[in-house]
């Protein structure tokens, strides 16, 4: 077991993820981060987590977008 500091905000951001008075913080980390490493961990972490239904997935998705469109090919410009 690990000993981890948070400050205020990420502490209740933390707990506002939880479940119920039963789960742990652990648990929470583990339910909501996905595995580093490969692009098919990501891609199974977000499939099987309802990403979609998160909160902040709207900014994320605009940003996304935003930069998307923002983007120029650099040996054109």
């Amino acid at each position: 077991m690990k000993t981890i500091t948070l400050d205020e905000v990420a502490y209740s951001r933390l707990k506002a993820w939880k479940k119920g008075s039963k789960e742990s913080f652990s648990q929470v980390v583990k339910r909501l981060l996905p595995e580093p490493g490969t692009l098919a961990s990501f891609v199974n972490f977000t499939e099987t987590r309802q990403t979609a239904t998160m909160p902040g997935n709207q900014l994320l998705e605009a940003t996304i977008e935003q930069r998307s469109t923002a983007k120029s090919d650099p040996w054109t410009s």
